[in-house]
């Protein structure tokens, strides 16, 4: 992109915050630069995630941690780090109506390891009790589509996303306060499973995109910082 176009994407973004009705979509230039016009995810692209359909309040969480420094890549930091909450709800709002999309393709390049996509299946729909890893499905819904109003989709993410969201978590780069349930999970997988669940995710192709189940339709197995008072319940 040309020196003086980023400029002009990021006069735009920084510009005050007082929406007309159709201003939202022009403002958000620099975020679909990356994130795709409709919040799809880039082709090809190892970091940026596919935004649309994913709710809401996950989305501001996620907006807010990279401003105040709760989750740690510089360039969203930068772009993040001179608005305030009513912009980021309005960025969050916007992505969170649009039609969830599927990527233009699945993002896995190869083909997997059929043992470590066995592990990864065992992880998504069962978890490991034995060391208090709790399947993924249980929060992230059985089409693992997310559950509103704050847990995200994940089928379709780039691998090497995921795996860096993993290493975020295991190093304290990328935190929630407590219970900080994802860095708790992280830290009990080790190296090959996690390897195992970002390539299986990255190569689940979407078809049919579905949007996060509605929210009490299951509650989380463990008490996780962030979730409202009626999901945050530790199960027997």
């Amino acid at each position: 992109m040309k020196p003086f176009r980023l400029l002009s994407l990021l006069i735009l973004l920084f510009a005050v915050p007082v929406f007309a009705a159709g201003e939202l979509t022009e403002r958000l230039a620099a975020c679909t630069v990356c994130h795709g016009e409709h919040g799809e995810g880039r082709a090809g692209a190892e970091y940026y995630p596919h935004l649309a359909g994913k709710p809401a309040g996950y989305l501001l969480r996620q907006l807010r941690a990279f401003r105040d420094g709760d989750r740690r890549y510089a360039q969203m930091g930068w772009l993040m780090r001179n608005m305030d909450d009513a912009y980021l709800q309005a960025i969050a709002e916007h992505f969170a109506a649009l039609p969830p999309r599927p990527p233009a393709r699945a993002t896995a390049t190869r083909p997997p390891d059929p043992v470590l996509a066995q592990r990864a299946q065992t992880l998504l729909a069962k978890g490991d009790a034995t060391r208090a890893i709790p399947a993924c499905i249980a929060c992230h819904g059985e089409q693992l589509a997310g559950l509103e109003p704050a847990i995200p989709g994940l089928l379709g993410l780039p691998e090497e996303y995921v795996v860096a969201q993993f290493g975020g978590w295991r190093a304290g780069v990328r935190r929630t306060p407590a219970p900080d349930c994802m860095a708790q999970i992280a830290r009990a997988l080790d190296a090959s499973e996690i390897r195992a669940i970002a390539h299986w995710l990255s190569a689940q192709q979407q078809a049919e995109p579905q949007r996060p189940a509605p929210a009490g339709t299951l509650v989380p197995p463990q008490a996780c910082a962030g979730l409202p008072d009626s999901a945050a319940q530790v199960l027997p």
